[in-house]
C-alpha cells in the first residue's frame, strides 16, 4: 500500500509538470507566430548586428570592435551563447538571427512564468498556481514587448524576480549574486537594490548583508573579467551613463507624470526633482514594510517590490515606455494572494500595451511620438489613478488580501 500511495503522488506530480509544460509550449507558440512581425527596426537591427560579433569574435574585444553599445556586459554573454547556438542549429543567417533576437526574451518570459508557478505552488493549489503562470505567460503586454517589439526586458525581469524570491527565502548570498546579473543586464534593475538590501538585513542580519554585498561586488567583477578593460569603474560607468546622458528629457515616450508636460522636453533641474521624488517614495514604501514586517506575509514584500518598480516608472525623468514592464511580473505573483491587486494588473497591462503599441507605430516610420492627445493622456491618467489606488492599498489598515 505505501508503494501504491507513493506512485499516485508521483504520477500527480508528473501530471502537473506536463500541464505546465503544455502551458509554456502554448505560450511559446503564440509568441512564435508573432515573430515575423517587424518589431522596432532599430532595436532589432542593433541586436542582430551585436549577436554575430559576440559569437564570432568572443567576449574580450566586443566593446572595442563595435562603434557603440549601451548594453551591460551580461548581455554579451547572452549574445555569445545564442549566437553560437544559432551557428550549430543552422540559424546563422540574417532572418535566423532576427528570430533569435525574439527567441531570447521569449525564453526568459517562460522562465519567469515558471518562477511564478513554483512560488505559488508551494503555497496554494495546482489549479491556482497554473492559472497564475498562465496569466503572466499570456499577458498581451508581455508578449508584445518580447515577440513583437523584440526587446530584452524579459531578461532582467527574470533575474530581479528570482533575486527577490531568494531574498524572501533567506538565501542572501545567492540573491545578491543573481541581483548582480540583473544589474549587469539592465541598469533599471538597480531600482530594487534598496528592497533587496533591506530584506537581507531584516531576515539575515548585518553580517549577512555585508557578505552579500561582497558577493554582489564579486559577481560584478567575475562577469566583467573576460572583457578588455583597464579600470572596472570607468568601464562600467561608460556603458551605464553614456546612453543615459543622451536622454536628458522629461519623458522618453513614457506614460508617466512627466508625460503630462510632453515627450522629449529638456528636463533640466526636473531631473533632480524626479529622482528626489523617487527616493522619497522608496523610503516611504520601505518604512511601511518595516512597520508591518513581522505581522505580514511574503505577499506584502512582493507588493512593495511592485510599488518601487511602479514608482521608478512614474516619478523620475528620462524614463522610457517599457520601464513599466517588470511591474507585471510582481503583480502576477500577488494575484492569488491579494484580490485587490487584480484591477491593477488589468489596468497596467492595458496601459503598458497601449504605450508600447502607440510608440512603436510612430518610431518605426521615423516620426516623433506626439503627446498631448487623447491616447497618451488616457494612458497617463490611468497610470496615475493606478498608482494612487496602489498607495491606498499599501497604506490602508485593512489586509490587502480582502
Amino acid at each position: 500500500m505505501p508503494t501504491g500511495g507513493n506512485t499516485v503522488k508521483l504520477s500527480i506530480h508528473y501530471r502537473e509538470i506536463i500541464c505546465l509544460a503544455v502551458l509554456l509550449l502554448a505560450a511559446y507558440l503564440v509568441r512564435f507566430m508573432l515573430f515575423p512581425l517587424p518589431g522596432y527596426y532599430y532595436d532589432m537591427s542593433t541586436f542582430a548586428s551585436w549577436i554575430p560579433i559576440a559569437a564570432d569574435r568572443g567576449l574580450r574585444p566586443f566593446y572595442n570592435i563595435i562603434s557603440w553599445c549601451d548594453y551591460p556586459p551580461f548581455n554579451i554573454y547572452i549574445f555569445y551563447v545564442f549566437g553560437n547556438l544559432a551557428k550549430l542549429s543552422g540559424f546563422y543567417t540574417m532572418s535566423g538571427i532576427y528570430a533569435v533576437v525574439k527567441f531570447i526574451p521569449t525564453l526568459f518570459d517562460l522562465a519567469t512564468a515558471s518562477l511564478i508557478y513554483v512560488f505559488v505552488r508551494k503555497r496554494l493549489s495546482f489549479k491556482v498556481s497554473l492559472t497564475a503562470a498562465a496569466v503572466y505567460a499570456f499577458n498581451p503586454a508581455v508578449i508584445f514587448d518580447s515577440a513583437v517589439w523584440g526587446q530584452f526586458d524579459a531578461v532582467y525581469t527574470f533575474f530581479i524576480v528570482l533575486s527577490l524570491l531568494l531574498a524572501v527565502k533567506s538565501k542572501p548570498k545567492l540573491s545578491a549574486a543573481i541581483f548582480a546579473l540583473a544589474v549587469l543586464t539592465k541598469p533599471q534593475a538597480v531600482a530594487l537594490a534598496p528592497l533587496i538590501a533591506f530584506l537581507i538585513y531584516k531576515k539575515n542580519g548585518l553580517k549577512n548583508l555585508i557578505f552579500s554585498s561582497a558577493v554582489f561586488a564579486l559577481g560584478i567583477f567575475v562577469v566583467i573579467l573576460p572583457f578588455d578593460w583597464s579600470n572596472p569603474a570607468t568601464f562600467l560607468s561608460h556603458i551605464y551613463f553614456g546612453a543615459y546622458n543622451e536622454f536628458k528629457f522629461t519623458s522618453v515616450n513614457a506614460f508617466n507624470i512627466w508625460g503630462l508636460i510632453g515627450f522629449y522636453k529638456p528636463d533640466g533641474n526636473l531631473f533632480i526633482l524626479g529622482w528626489g521624488l523617487f527616493g522619497a517614495f522608496v523610503v516611504s514604501v520601505l518604512y511601511v514594510l518595516y512597520k508591518r514586517f513581522n505581522a505580514s506575509d511574503e505577499s506584502l514584500i512582493i507588493f512593495c517590490a511592485f510599488m518601487i518598480l511602479l514608482g521608478f516608472f512614474m516619478l523620475p525623468t528620462r524614463i522610457h515606455e517599457r520601464y513599466l514592464f517588470p511591474t507585471i511580473s510582481m503583480l502576477a505573483l500577488t494575484l492569488p494572494f491579494m484580490k485587490k491587486t487584480r484591477p491593477l494588473y488589468a489596468v497596467l497591462t492595458g496601459t503598458l500595451l497601449l504605450n508600447q503599441a502607440y510608440v512603436l507605430s510612430f518610431i518605426n516610420i521615423n516620426l516623433h511620438v506626439p503627446s498631448g492627445n487623447w491616447v497618451d493622456l488616457t494612458g497617463i491618467t490611468l497610470n496615475i489613478l493606478a498608482m494612487a489606488y496602489a498607495l491606498i492599498l499599501l497604506l490602508t489598515k485593512n489586509k490587502l488580501k480582502a
